[in-house]
């Protein structure tokens, strides 16, 4: 019989290399196992946060990125709120953001006192403060600085129509935490105070008094110390004043204090007058046109119509004279003007301009326009006459607009940022109400701003310039019937029936 195999149809038999199998399948998990390790390193070493949240919230400034950069010690923050306080989760947020950007030398520790309270014990036995304080403490090797949570936030009372409707608290408007802090953290970094002197005897408001109030809240805000002094009771400027306030003076100074004056700003002094366009004040004014501002004793105002108030106290239109003149912020390619040029806002009270005295203007010294006036004014330069007098430009003796209100000098220093150098600074504004509480809430926070980026550019303190509060936005969604039925169809009928008819597919599947 014969047999029907043959070697073609014979079964080949395939050998199963295993060690290779078992070699190839190790080395691609090696493979595997050293690409997920590399990633994780260089996400770890080179990784990028982005800020999606409403407003960008959680975003920090250059500024402040620059400062933990350039941070020498390490710092440690202790949040020490309670956990009802409203700011706590902001200011957690944001101390979150300086740890990452600090690249590990800003640590933050968080206690709430009512949860944690041995460590709260430990923690006021050796900062010394109370218990019901809700303070944020920075230290760097032992020196330490406290943030309070009343400087980190901007509340805003509830207005008639608010409070019938049952809100009775303060809403917080604005959340100014990484201005309070980046400016403790300066002054822990910079070893000493920022102290400004205001300067008084010549009839200046008192900077206790009410009209500074809100000017004095801001100061502190940026962690400066302010104190008052009379030239006439020393024999020179203190050595710790790094900058000088002449806020209206309504007398003249007097030689003596005209000497220390110069003193202070031959020693790379830094000074902010403000100047009363009612006072005679001859030698200062003299005194200012050396540095290459010339003070020009006019009126800056132009003609039109207004509102005012008649003798039974109801507002009425009028033609005249308007007395308080508009303002422009210009570029000054500075950070005294930043982010605020273009801004326009009405000044208050009585201004005179200034202008660049060429013929004065000392060697190494550069005159910086900060504040125009507003389209139509000029200056008027006849003072005499009472509000009936028929004002209009006479261009034989006015001066004729746009106008400078306020400029700035620097004496010493260079173009080139990257250097730096000491060099004498001088900001002259020629209004004497900029400070005060009505210019601050008229001019909707520009001449808080425009004050306070003066002071930290005398300070030299320009990385704090330009942090802006972030404002607390309330979101109202306004929904007409259909749009609500709509919804309730959705969340009531259609998200159930699917979840019903996918299970009923499901069971139907199983079933099958």
């Amino acid at each position: 019989m014969a047999n029907s195999s043959t070697p073609e149809s014979a079964p080949k038999v395939v050998k199963i290399r295993r060690f290779q199998i078992g070699v190839n399948v190790i080395l691609q998990t090696v493979i595997f196992f050293v690409i997920i390790v590399m990633l994780n390193y260089m996400s770890f070493r080179h990784f990028k946060r982005w800020d999606y949240s409403r407003n960008q919230k959680f975003e920090i400034t250059s500024q402040t990125r620059t400062l933990l950069k350039n941070l020498k010690k390490p710092v440690k923050a202790v949040i020490f709120f309670s956990s009802a306080t409203e700011i706590a989760p902001d200011v957690n947020g944001l101390l979150r953001e300086y740890e990452f950007a600090s690249d590990k030398k800003f640590r933050t520790e968080v206690i709430d006192p009512f949860r944690n309270f041995t460590r709260a014990q430990e923690l006021q036995t050796k900062y010394k403060f109370g218990a019901n304080e809700n303070i944020l403490i920075l230290d760097i090797d032992g020196k330490s600085k406290f943030v309070n949570a009343a400087d980190m936030a901007e509340f805003e009372m509830p207005d008639q129509m608010s409070m019938m409707a049952g809100q009775t608290q303060p809403r917080l408007k604005s959340f100014k935490g990484e201005q309070a802090i980046t400016s403790a953290l300066l002054e822990l970094v910079e070893g000493k105070p920022n102290k400004v002197y205001f300067v008084g005897g010549h009839g200046e408001p008192a900077l206790g008094s009410d009209e500074l109030k809100i000017f004095n809240e801001s100061v502190k805000r940026q962690n400066i110390q302010v104190a008052t002094l009379n030239l006439l009771n020393v024999n020179a400027i203190p050595e710790d004043a790094r900058s000088l306030v002449i806020c209206g003076p309504k007398y003249d100074f007097s030689e003596l204090e005209i000497k220390l004056l110069s003193d202070f700003w031959e020693k790379n002094g830094r000074i902010l007058i403000l100047l009363n366009p009612f006072a005679q004040t001859t030698r200062l004014n003299t005194w200012i046109s050396q540095q290459g501002i010339l003070a020009r004793e006019d009126r800056v105002l132009r003609t039109g119509t207004f509102l005012r108030m008649d003798d039974a106290g109801k507002p009425q239109l009028a033609s005249g004279a308007i007395t308080e003149s508009t303002f422009v912020v210009l570029d000054s390619k500075t950070k005294i003007t930043k982010d605020l040029a273009g801004v326009s806002q009405k000044l208050t009270g009585a201004t005179q301009s200034l202008i660049a005295d060429p013929a004065q203007q000392p060697n190494q010294a550069k005159v910086i326009p900060l504040v125009q006036s507003g389209e139509g004014f000029w200056g008027e330069t006849d003072l005499s006459g009472g509000e009936d007098k028929q004002t209009f430009f006479d261009p034989k003796k006015d001066h004729m607009g746009p106008l400078t209100l306020a400029a700035a000098v620097e004496k010493g220093g260079v173009e080139d940022k990257r250097v730096k150098m000491d060099s004498s600074r001088l900001i002259v504004f020629g209004n004497a109400e900029l400070l005060s509480n009505t210019s601050y809430r008229q001019t909707e926070g520009v001449s808080a701003d425009l004050t306070i980026n003066g002071l930290n550019w005398l300070l030299d303190r320009e990385d704090l310039i330009g942090i802006a509060p972030k404002e607390k936005k309330n979101v109202t969604l306004s929904l007409n019937e259909k749009q609500l039925r709509d919804i309730a169809l959705g969340v009531m009928v259609v998200i159930p029936g699917l979840v019903a008819f996918f299970g009923l597919l499901s069971w139907v599947q199983r079933r099958a």
